[in-house]
């Protein structure tokens, strides 16, 4: 995709400094990277009115891979940069003061979001992280000149998608529909829109396109986490992803799906043939995004995980040439990152490649190397406690929750990894009230530190854990614990400030 005609566009768009003549069209210098402000919305949005411009939010964490993903690559695409220009950029870190509130506020939770916000604060689209850098700059070009709400636009489409125009359809095209518990809480209502916007989309590859989100976004999986798919399900997987995988652009176009959902789509079909047809033509797509140098690591490291997948589900073991071929990307990757931003998007991916693979040992290995490493090294000891679980090491699971609690930083996050930590402690060791009480107080120690926490992501997590704290006490007798955790909560939740209500309703959970 050639930039040309865009840059130009731009040129024409922004004020003159000066008069130039006909024949010496004005140079336009671009910045080198984004000029974020950080952390304070409300100084971005009052700029954002003093300018005439919209407001784009990021919202992220520093232990987060896909997010360090976006900085390694994205933040650094020199079109994307200079069409941040447009906008006025702000970059809101979870941990950082009042930042849960703004996520309550625009109803995101999920790192990496990203979204483009009115002066007046009305959203006009949150972008999907898996939309390449190349497609970026057109669809900020069009979402910088939209007045049309997220929600008008989704109205619209749910009531007349015959009169969406192209620019409606862009940003639909890369709107983030699993990113979006504002809009999107049911799934299943997602996906009823997602089959609208297939039958009624201008051309063929976007059809395919929603057809295939609404088949990711509403799929049921069974306890094992294997799909389970209805007969309109299995003959809308044949229909949609035989020509997505015969098209070199469209892999591209959908490659979050592919890599991440496809596998056990096709794994859940029931006709051997088609399971192998489609198959096969699901590893030739992840070669493809592998192969393709424009994509980041961490996408084109989890590639693989298709053959991977595909593998188990047929035979329940990883084939030693497989094996092999694993081991070689994951070295790979180990060689290719040689940054921060791009070790923390990429090596956790790649530890869990070897270990799915049957590398435990190599898996292993990966991360503990990163522990001297790594600014975060917390994220890779929540992974070995993931990896002892998973092998019915119960106390080496435990003793590295309780680590990477130890060690993680950021209110946000503490809270977050302090839940991990209890969790893990009522699934692992049920028995033993001592240590469930000692994990429960390091996750109302961290929630207290805060008297304006209490928000979106920090909400959800401590809804989730007291829903799991009262299973606990209803299969191991543990109503003391669970009556001294609430009363307890109660004073946590008196300083909550205008979340004390919202907080208080955890104690009747």
């Amino acid at each position: 995709m050639t930039f040309k005609p865009l840059l130009l566009a731009l040129a024409l768009a922004l004020p003159l400094a000066s008069c130039h003549s006909a024949s010496t069209p004005a140079r336009v210098a671009h910045a080198s990277e984004i000029a974020w402000r950080h952390g304070d919305v409300d100084d971005a949005l009052a700029e954002a009115k003093e300018q005439g411009k919209p407001v784009l939010l990021y919202w992220g964490a520093v232990w987060c891979p896909p997010c360090n993903q976006m900085k390694a690559t994205l933040f650094k695409d020199a079109s994307f940069v200079a069409e941040t220009e447009q906008f006025v950029p702000v970059y809101l870190d979870g941990d950082t003061p009042g930042a849960q509130r703004w996520g309550e506020r625009f109803g995101i939770s999920g790192y990496p979001t990203v979204i483009v916000v009115r002066p007046d604060g009305t959203e006009v689209t949150r972008i999907s992280s898996a939309t390449m850098a190349g497609q970026l700059p057109e669809l900020l070009r069009v979402a910088a000149g939209r007045t049309t709400s997220i929600e008008a636009l989704l109205a619209s489409a749910q009531s007349d998608p015959a009169k969406l125009s192209a620019d409606d359809w862009r940003i639909l095209g890369d709107f983030d529909w699993r990113n979006d518990p504002k809009h999107f809480k049911d799934q299943a209502r997602a996906g009823k829109l997602l089959d609208t916007l297939a039958n009624a989309a201008p051309d063929a590859a976007l059809k395919r396109r929603f057809a295939l989100l609404s088949l990711v976004t509403t799929v049921e999986t069974d306890d094992a986490g294997k799909a389970r798919l209805s007969a309109a399900q299995q003959a809308g997987v044949a229909a949609v992803l035989a020509p997505i995988l015969a098209s070199k652009a469209e892999v591209l176009s959908n490659r979050q799906e592919l890599i991440y959902d496809a596998a056990g789509l096709v794994s859940a079909l029931p006709d051997a043939a088609q399971r192998a047809a489609l198959g096969k033509g699901l590893i030739a797509a992840a070669d493809t995004i592998y192969a393709d140098a424009g994509l980041s690591l961490t996408e084109r490291v989890d590639a693989l995980g298709v053959d991977v997948e595909l593998a188990k589900a047929r035979g329940g073991k990883v084939p030693p040439a497989l094996l092999a071929k694993v081991q070689d990307r994951a070295r790979w990757a180990d060689a290719q990152a040689k940054d921060k931003l791009s070790r923390q998007s990429v090596i956790d991916d790649a530890a869990y490649l070897l270990f799915n693979a049957g590398d435990k040992a190599g898996a292993r290995k990966l991360l503990t190397a990163e522990l001297t490493r790594s600014d975060q090294p917390y994220y890779y000891m929540s992974s070995l406690s993931d990896f002892a679980e998973k092998d019915g090491d119960k106390a080496g699971a435990v003793a590295w929750a309780r680590k990477a609690y130890d060690a993680s930083q950021g209110p946000a996050t503490r809270v977050q990894w302090a839940v991990n930590y209890s969790t893990a402690v009522m699934r692992l060791n049920p028995g033993d009230r001592a240590a469930v009480t000692a994990s429960a107080d390091a996750v109302l120690g961290e929630l207290g530190k805060s008297g304006d926490g209490y928000y979106q992501r920090t909400r959800v997590k401590i809804a989730k854990w007291g829903e799991k704290l009262a299973a606990w006490s209803a299969a191991n007798h543990g109503g003391a614990v669970l009556a001294d955790v609430r009363s307890r909560m109660g004073a946590v939740c008196a300083r909550q400030g205008a979340q004390a209500a919202a907080c208080n309703a955890w104690l009747k959970a």
